[in-house]
């Protein structure tokens, strides 16, 4: 018994002696809590989503329906489109609507406008909803890509820290871009060649066609997992503490999975919102995805999101081999 109590006060003491632990402990929660109550808490939830292309300020007795989420669009076109896909239930102009007859909530949206603004042209949209699967499969790939390479890479290093493993390198002629180049070029063989064993199970159970380029799908993972493990060599480029090294990743990787369209869409969602889902490599990586799986995109369609993540991974790199520590 006296060296278990030993053993518990030793840990005790330890924990509390690296002040970076006890900050993300106290902290990380708090932070998590206050961040998803200020982006997903509403008190008036919208039941439908109607889309706005040009001025229609003089149709405020619609616009001004409660529970209808109303969306500006500056491109008729990808209007269009959302209407075409479900993504939204309606589009409305100063002259007519357009509605998808297949669409259930765009029936009931209809009959709203027809209340509303009986002389609006009624004009018919054609095209299928995205299937649930086809949706959540690249989501779901792209987490668990963001997890292995945060999570995969910045624990080895900083144990190989800790435990001295890097110290017996500092000796020998490899140079940090080297080692790191090395973390890099291994965890990505391993990260994509998992994630397309799943991706291959999932479309043969679910029917899942990619209606793109399977190689420019290639090409997207590969970028987008290389992005995310320079983000975590970059974390682990000094750090010895697991705890804080964990703490940091949770505080990366929680706001990627919630805000980059993992399991929902940010259709709609607030401006400032937005702007922070755009800044993070694993929205890139789905939204890519999704357009070379459900709209056969082009390199030239997911041509900003190719370079963003290959701008992430060069930054990554250079930040990690700049504050790179041996011990």
């Amino acid at each position: 018994m006296k060296a278990l109590l030993a053993l518990i006060t030793a840990r005790n003491i330890e924990f509390s002696r690296d002040k970076s632990a006890i900050g993300w402990s106290l902290f990380f929660p708090l932070i998590i809590v206050i961040a998803l109550a200020l982006v997903f808490d509403d008190e008036n939830p919208a039941l439908y989503q109607l889309g706005v292309y040009g001025d229609v300020s003089e149709l405020t007795e619609v616009t001004s329906i409660k529970h209808i989420e109303i969306i500006k669009y500056d491109d008729f076109d990808e209007a269009e489109y959302k209407v075409a896909r479900h993504h939204i239930d309606g589009l409305i102009n100063a002259e007519a609507y357009w509605i998808n007859a297949s669409s259930p909530r765009g029936y009931i949206l209809e009959q709203l406008i027809n209340a509303k603004a009986p002389l609006l042209k009624r004009k018919e949209v054609t095209g299928e909803a995205v299937r649930h699967v086809e949706w959540i499969l690249p989501g779901i790939i792209g987490m668990n890509m963001m997890f292995s390479a945060l999570y995969g890479v910045g624990y080895v290093i900083v144990r190989y820290r800790r435990t001295g493993v890097l110290k017996r390198f500092q000796v020998t002629p490899l140079s940090a871009w080297q080692f790191l180049a090395s973390q890099l070029v291994s965890r990505l063989i391993a990260i994509v060649g998992t994630a397309v064993v799943v991706f291959l199970v999932i479309s043969v159970l679910f029917d899942v066609e990619v209606r793109g380029s399977a190689w420019l799908l290639l090409l997207n993972m590969t970028l987008g997992s290389a992005a995310m493990i320079s983000i975590g060599l970059m974390v682990a480029s000094r750090t010895r503490s697991d705890e804080f090294c964990n703490g940091v990743l949770n505080l990366l990787s929680w706001p990627m999975m919630f805000l980059s369209g993992v399991w929902f869409s940010l259709e709609g969602s607030k401006s400032w919102v937005r702007n922070i889902a755009d800044a993070l490599p694993l929205t890139h990586l789905n939204d890519a995805n999704r357009a070379v799986i459900i709209d056969g995109a082009g390199v030239t369609d997911i041509a900003n999101h190719l370079i963003f993540l290959f701008l992430v991974t060069l930054a990554g790199l250079a930040i990690a081999s700049y504050r790179f520590k041996w011990n």
